[in-house]
This record gives structure tokens, C-alpha cells and sequence, in this order.
């Protein structure tokens, strides 16, 4: 391996060691996604304990799981595989070379892996792929056709839980819930509120690969375009319906609220651009668009 190559591998498993953090912290919370707002207090270039982590017989090398989307295979010995936002390299074990002709670029994995120190810094660690899937069902892509027509939605209006039927609609690569009281362009991946459109959830699913910086800076220059300041949300300031989010920004100034989500449903990660004036519906709108975002199926690769 040259050096230019081990100095990329170190980074990127530095990398997916703060990526599964932060699903360590989701999953012993019970928040759904790879993307928690926080992360479990584990050093990055640490991996945190797993609870699902096995021993060898020799019970040094210490197995443990991941998922995440598949961008492709650099060379014979390593692929790519895309963890919360983050292309990340993993070694292929002995015979998972063979599972690789049976996958493509984007399409949902799951996997176990170890984890062994970089040699001359126990800090650092190669990661090194010991079983590799397909994913099937989250992120796999459903058909579109055979989702049913409507679904009862879990919302929580003026503090009380109940549940509200919700119809299909169609976008760019994924199917989507939508409450009456919103109309769905499938044109522009716009859902707004039919007593004023001015009222409305952008939605856009984010390409494997995608860069995690360029996103950011995209959600803050769009909320400070509109609300004129923005600031980063996390923990218990989040709404419970979107605490799976990795990025929640929010900007508020006399009139208009905007809020930038960055969060992982069905197994894909998506931006939602919330735009909130200060009105009559103002009540209703992020209770009801939350839940709708949340039962996004994926129904394209």
C-alpha cells in the first residue's frame, strides 16, 4: 500500500468511526437513522462499543456491524461504501470480493467489519469487511405501484397524539404521505399548505457521495436568505419527530421561520428545506409535515 493511500484510508476510517458514534447513540436512544443530532461522548478516532459486537476465537478482534450505500470498488483489495453522508474505505476480507458482482453503485448494504490499529498509532484503525449485502427493504427501493393508496399517520397536534389518513404521492426517487391539508408537486418535490403556499416543505434526495460541507452551506445561505440569521440545532432543542436529523439549522425573524433538515429515511438521506411564515396555519404546518416527510418510502436506486 503507498503512503498516499494508507494517509486516505486513515482519514476515511477516522471518518466512519464519527459516523457510527453517532448511530451507537441513535440506536441506545431509540431514534431511528444513522444521522443523531449528538453522539455518545466516544472519542472520533475511537470505535464505540457495539452491543452486537462478537470475538474471534482468539478474542482479540472484536466484529461488529454497519450499513450504508454503495459508491463502488477502488481497487482489488477495497471499496467505498457511503456512511451517514461520508464515503468511508473498507478492505475486503477473504471472499467478499465474490459478493461484489451481485451489487451496484447505490445500492443499500449491510455489513461487519473489524476494526485493527494502524501500525505506530493504536489511535487509528483499518477497517476491514468480513461480510458484505445487500440490504433489502429500507433503502432498497420499493415500486411505487404496490405501495397502498393511503396510510394512517402517527401526528401530535396541540399536544394530543391521533392519527390522520394520508395520501400517496410521487417524486424524484421516492413515494410520499400527504395529509389534505397539503397539495404535492411532484414536478418540483414541493409539498405546501393549501390555504397558503407559502407554507412548504422542499424535498430533495440526496445523491450517494454527496459532499456533507457543500450540503451545509447550501441549508445555511438558503435559511439566512430568508430569516436573516441561523443557528444549529441539536439534542432536546430538536423536535422529537426529526431528533434523527444529522443537521438541523433554523433561522426566525418577524413574519418567517426556516428551518434546513439534513435526515436519514429509509435507508436514504435526504435535504428538507421548511418554510414557515408566522400565520393562522402556522399551528398545524410542522406537526403535520413531519410526520408526512417521516413516511417517505424510497422507490428508485
Amino acid at each position: 500500500m503507498t503512503t498516499k493511500r494508507k494517509i486516505r484510508l486513515v482519514l476515511l476510517a477516522a471518518a466512519l468511526t464519527a459516523a457510527m458514534a453517532m448511530t451507537a447513540c441513535s440506536d441506545n436512544n431509540g431514534n431511528a437513522g444513522n444521522g443523531g443530532a449528538q453522539n455518545n461522548g466516544t472519542p472520533q478516532n475511537e470505535a464505540p462499543q457495539q452491543d452486537n459486537g462478537q470475538t474471534d476465537d482468539g478474542g482479540q478482534t472484536e466484529l461488529k456491524e454497519g450499513s450504508g450505500i454503495y459508491i463502488g470498488q477502488i481497487d482489488p483489495h477495497s471499496i467505498e461504501i457511503e456512511v451517514g453522508g461520508t464515503p468511508v474505505v473498507f478492505q475486503l476480507g477473504e471472499g467478499v470480493a465474490d459478493v461484489l458482482e451481485g451489487l451496484n453503485p447505490n445500492d443499500p448494504v449491510q455489513f461487519k467489519y473489524t476494526e485493527q490499529p494502524v501500525e505506530g498509532d493504536d489511535t487509528l484503525k483499518v477497517l476491514t469487511i468480513t461480510e458484505l449485502s445487500r440490504a433489502e427493504g429500507a433503502g432498497a427501493g420499493e415500486d411505487a405501484a404496490r405501495l397502498p393508496e393511503t396510510k394512517e399517520l402517527d401526528v401530535e397536534l396541540e399536544g394530543m397524539p391521533e392519527k390522520r389518513e394520508a395520501t400517496k404521492a410521487v417524486g424524484s426517487g421516492y413515494a410520499i404521505y400527504v395529509f389534505p391539508q397539503f397539495t404535492f408537486d411532484p414536478e418540483t418535490n414541493r409539498m405546501s399548505m393549501n390555504v397558503d403556499s407559502n407554507y412548504y416543505v422542499d424535498i430533495e434526495k440526496l445523491p450517494a457521495g454527496y459532499d456533507p460541507d457543500e450540503i451545509r452551506n447550501a441549508g445555511e445561505a438558503w435559511v439566512k436568505e430568508g430569516a436573516g440569521t441561523v443557528e444549529e440545532w441539536t439534542g432536546d432543542r430538536i423536535y422529537k419527530q426529526m431528533q434523527g436529523a444529522s443537521l438541523y439549522l433554523t433561522g426566525q425573524k418577524t413574519g418567517l421561520t426556516r428551518t434546513f433538515v439534513v435526515e436519514t429515511i429509509d435507508g436514504a438521506d435526504y435535504a428538507l428545506k421548511f418554510n414557515q411564515p408566522q400565520g393562522e396555519a402556522s399551528e398545524g404546518f410542522l406537526p403535520l409535515a413531519f410526520a408526512s416527510v417521516n413516511s417517505i418510502v424510497n422507490t428508485s436506486r
